[in-house]
């Protein structure tokens, strides 16, 4: 199934452009005018990835980027901000709403691209519920043992924060703790994909490696799954507490 791609500008003339320049990426289009009918198109529609323009006349970029990133239904669909704007500024105050990227207008096709087929890729893999676990984990490679730190975690695999990541395909040995229900898990793992310092930079995401498991023992999958159940139902919880008066139309 192909991926569904919004794209939210106020002048049809960027909505044709980034039409056109994300042609060569296997996705449906949708298109919106305003932030406000990009509200309404998501609710309806849900689309994989989010590509909205930052000034806007009734509802701007990181404003309605905020309302998405606050809401538990739609808090992990990846979002490009692009805007006119060069300064740190404007990238700062559309990072700190959520934006998992900004761009700069007029937008380098190749970087649109990479940073759509990028994101989705990231999507991609938030298919099983992943949940924010800090810890240190020991990865032996080469009969070498180093320790790092964790950044999140699903029954598929863990997200390992580093600035020198090993290669996708080396195939490690796993040691961590998950903290509650506390258990001590011993696996096999395969470096699946790194994420870069530049990517921290444009992405907004911690620079490292994912670990796909190898061979989980089933028990071991039932303590990562419980763990991630109660996470997740305690981010909920918190979310509805603090964001109550926040509303989507």
């Amino acid at each position: 199934m192909k991926s569904k791609i919004l794209i939210v500008d106020d002048l049809r003339f960027f909505l044709d452009v980034q039409r056109s320049m994300l042609s060569q990426v296997d996705c449906d289009i949708l298109t919106a005018r305003s932030g406000i009918e990009a509200l309404k198109i998501i609710k309806k529609s849900k689309p994989q990835l989010v590509l909205l323009d930052y000034e806007m006349p009734d509802l701007n970029g990181d404003k309605a980027c905020e309302i998405l990133k606050k809401d538990p239904r739609y808090k992990d669909i990846p979002i490009i901000i692009t805007s006119s704007k060069a300064g740190k500024e404007a990238k700062l105050k559309c990072m700190g709403a959520g934006a998992d990227c900004y761009l700069t207008k007029p937008v380098d096709q190749k970087e649109l691209v990479e940073a759509v087929s990028k994101l989705l890729k990231v999507r991609s893999s938030l298919y099983y519920p992943r949940a924010a676990m800090r810890g240190e984990v020991y990865v032996k490679f080469n009969d070498e043992v180093d320790k790092y730190l964790s950044v999140d975690i699903s029954v598929t695999g863990i997200f390992l924060e580093s600035t020198d990541p090993l290669i996708p395909n080396d195939v490690v040995t796993l040691h961590f703790t998950i903290p509650m229900p506390k258990r001590d898990v011993r696996t096999q793992g395969r470096v699946s994909r790194i994420l870069t310092i530049e990517d921290m930079e444009n992405f907004g995401v911690f620079p490292g490696m994912a670990v796909e498991f190898l061979n989980l023992d089933l028990e071991d999958r039932r303590y990562i799954e419980q763990y991630i159940d109660n996470a997740l139902k305690m981010r909920k919880h918190d979310l509805l507490d603090n964001n109550h008066n926040i509303h989507f139309i």
